[in-house]
């Protein structure tokens, strides 16, 4: 007969793991480790790992299970738990046991040598990262746990990793390969996520940005969680994201000691609870288990409530066990009061409360509607948020030199998600033809991602044709700007800001627009254009208001981005979702999905929760106009339309989004050819290297330390453009008096200093 087991289950917030033991402490079967968003819902997620576990074991009869984790509670009426404990005291447990059968080493003098004592757990999992410090006796005196934020959690590499376009499990790998670690804000995710991504649009080497986020995590982590406690040795680092070889090697770096990863590392907090279950059956001498023997064949849902007992406004999810009359409820959680347990408080639709609307201007207004007013605005530079220009539709007119009529201008947008390209041609009169338009992945290689926008704009150029200008924009742009053009100055491959961008477009297709709203993957702005001139604002380090966080919740589960309006759409409950981060939203998302919410609330609730942020954060104090123009990928999403339609209380003639999606993802790009075009009427000529120059060239990015004889600083840091091995460009310059590193080297002796320092490794 085989031997009872005693299982462990440990529900995180991003993954399930599954152990056993015998009544002997004996480790039984496979352990179990799976992400449950590979699964349509976590309890779908739990009955696979359990199959998958007993089916290890020969479906050796359960004689107790315990479970940890963030869901535990929700788990255990479903499952069938007979008990429930924290994770900090299940993985104190678990990591105590293996080092009391001589199972956890270090290496000393190049020898292993077994623990007898634990100083310190660090554990890092998807959502929640903790420490746990031990005394002399071998007992846990402290725990602290990161809060809601997962700046210092694996679901940071997580998103990162998606970002760069690199599998998780060779994170770590290619870190470890970097020559030096990148800058990267360890404050918040969304602090470094938003330098991971500019750093990519430098041209900052993969790995060096990789091992940055390593460290940021480890500092986040130390700062945050530890937070000035003193860590005894030996120092155990468990968890999922200890499979890292980066971020194992940055705790090394920064505690100067190697810090040692046990066996089944991943599977600790499971094997905890085995430990836990069994030592309390065993000391009750208990026979019994509370297991759902059946809990394999049984349908299991759950359904949402809302609490109409007091002001909280609690939302509470109801697991439900399926029955051939209907069905049963388990348990009521997510109350913060008992009265949440009163049927009559429990309500099938939410508490009513006031939905954010912003005031809508539709009376006529003297309107300065300048066709051409971009290249006044040109002159003015890199405005600041918030500030106003005055445009002269005269002045505009008087400055066009020549015609532009039969010649070809291009546009790249280099945004931190996409790259985008158009090709269009004057036909006279100020009417254009779009000759194509279109979008790439920039996936973490901004470089790669140009050189191809170029290969799309050569294709569609008719043969024996040239290009009058190439206007370029975005994050990327300087980059772009250096690699295709061969000067900066008097010349029609003008770099122009995003707001230059996206206001020459709008205004090119709605001559009387009074508002441009543009989200893109990770960047919001708003324009407005009134007889003062323009305003504008962009948000700053967050995420929240921009399609990233759209697209991570669709990543996460599992939904093509394309269908998420679309399931959106079906809801007539829209979950509330918090907005004034992106990392707290996805946080809340993950936690409701955990409670049952339905996915399609979930949807909605978030496409409002994005537009409530963009109006409160990138909107707040504008006085809206209508027409409104709509830019940028993320106005492609049915269910942000319908959001931002409906809370501004606006009809489609009042909210303009062009029926062709590649004229809202690419109106950066179409309107820098606009603006390259102009450039080209005033007299300026192009300076395009030209495809095949461009195209057979290599460029790559060197990250060096700057050292002059004129200067007594030493820049580290610094991001040289190399084409064909020599450098072309500089960036990153910090209040630099000799002007270096601020974008094309056109002096041939700072050159020649770039290049020494080069030389000198």
């Amino acid at each position: 007969m085989s031997k009872q087991v005693y299982v462990g289950v440990d529900v995180g917030s991003a993954t399930v793991k599954v152990i056993g033991v015998t009544k002997e402490g004996e480790m039984q079967g496979k352990p179990i480790y799976l992400r449950h968003d590979q699964f349509p819902t976590q309890v779908a997620a739990v009955k696979f790992a359990l199959k998958e576990y007993l089916k290890s074991v020969d479906k050796s009869p359960v004689a107790g299970i315990g479970i940890t984790g963030s869901g535990r509670e929700l788990n255990k009426q479903i499952v069938g738990g007979d008990l429930i404990r924290t994770e900090i005291f299940a993985h104190a447990v678990g990591i105590k046991h293996l080092i009391n059968r001589r199972a956890v080493f270090s290496m000393k003098n190049g020898k292993k040598e077994a623990l007898k004592t634990v100083g310190t757990i660090i554990e890092i999992g998807g959502q929640d990262s903790k420490v746990i410090i031990f005394d002399s006796a071998n007992t846990p005196v402290y725990f602290n746990m990161n809060t809601i934020c997962s700046a210092g959690t694996g679901e940071f590499l997580k998103q990162i990793a998606d970002e760069a376009g690199v599998p998780l499990e060779q994170f770590g790998k290619k870190s470890l390969a970097a020559k030096q670690s990148a800058r990267i804000d360890s404050t918040c995710t969304v602090f470094s996520r938003r330098d991971f991504r500019h750093l990519t649009q430098k041209g900052v080497p993969l790995e060096e940005r990789l091992a940055g986020v390593c460290d940021a995590l480890v500092a986040n982590y130390l700062n945050n969680v530890v937070s000035g406690q003193s860590l005894p040795r030996p120092i155990i680092f468990q968890g999922g994201v200890a499979f890292n070889e980066g971020v194992k090697a940055a705790f090394t770096r920064r505690l100067g000691e190697e810090v040692i990863i046990p066996p089944h590392h991943d599977i600790i907090g499971a094997l905890g609870m085995a430990i836990i279950v069994m030592e309390e059956k065993l000391n009750k001498n208990s026979n019994n288990t509370s297991f759902k023997a059946d809990f394999f064949e049984k349908e299991f849902s759950s359904q949402i409530k809302y609490c109409h007992g007091c002001q909280n406004a609690c939302e509470l999810s109801q697991p439900i066990e399926k029955q051939a009359d209907g069905y049963q409820i388990l348990d009521t959680i997510g109350g913060r009061c008992e009265g949440s347990f009163l049927a009559k408080n429990q309500k099938a639709e939410p508490q009513e409360y006031g939905a954010a609307r912003v005031p809508i201007d539709r009376q006529s207004i003297s309107d300065f509607a300048v066709t051409e007013f971009s290249q006044e605005l040109t002159k003015v530079g890199a405005l600041k948020s918030n500030r106003h220009s005055t445009i002269s539709q005269e002045s505009a007119r008087q400055n066009r030199l020549r015609s532009a009529r039969g010649i070809y201008f291009a546009g790249i947008d280099g945004g931190s998600r996409g790259t985008k390209y158009s090709l269009i041609k004057e036909e006279g009169n100020g009417s254009i033809n779009i000759v194509t338009t279109g979008s790439l992945d920039t996936a973490g290689d901004a470089i790669q991602a140009i050189l191809l926008a170029l290969i799309a704009i050569e294709r569609k150029l008719p043969s024996g044709q040239k290009l009058g200008g190439i206007g370029t924009t975005g994050s990327a742009g300087e980059l772009a700007r250096d690699i295709i053009a061969g000067k900066t100055k008097e010349t029609s491959d003008i770099k122009v800001t995003e707001i230059l961008a996206h206001a020459t477009w709008a205004k090119h297709m709605v001559p009387d627009v009074k508002v441009i709203m543009d989200i893109g993957g990770n960047d919001a702005k708003i324009i407005l254009l009134h007889e003062h001139g323009i305003e504008f604002a962009m948000n700053d380090k967050c995420a929240a208001g921009a399609g990233a966080f759209i697209e991570a919740i669709a990543k996460r589960f599992e939904v093509p981005l394309g269908s998420f309006g679309e399931i959106a759409l079906q809801s007539q409950s829209p979950a509330r979702i918090s907005g004034r981060c992106a990392v707290f939203g996805e946080s809340d998302i993950i936690h409701k999905a955990r409670a049952g919410f339905p996915t399609k609330d979930l949807f909605l609730g978030l496409a409002y929760s994005l537009c409530r942020t963009y109006l409160s954060d990138i909107g707040k104090g504008k006085h809206l106009r209508v027409p409104i123009v709509a830019q940028g990928g993320t106005f492609l999403n049915t269910a942000v339309q319908e959001a931002f339609k409906k809370t501004l209380q606006v009809q489609d003639d009042e909210f303009i989004i062009a029926k062709d999606p590649q004229l809202v993802v690419g109106a950066g790009a179409l309107g820098a050819a606009l603006l390259a075009k102009q450039a080209y009427e005033n007299g300026k000529n192009s300076s395009f290297k030209g495809f095949d120059k461009v195209l057979s060239s290599y460029y790559r990015t060197n990250t060096l330390t700057c050292t002059h004889a004129d200067c007594e600083r030493s820049c580290k840091g610094m991001v040289t453009l190399l084409e064909n091995e020599q450098p072309i460009a500089g960036y990153k310059s910090i209040n630099c008096d000799l002007g270096l590193f601020t974008g094309m080297l056109e002096d041939p002796v700072l050159k020649e200093h770039v290049s020494a320092i080069l030389e000198r490794g």
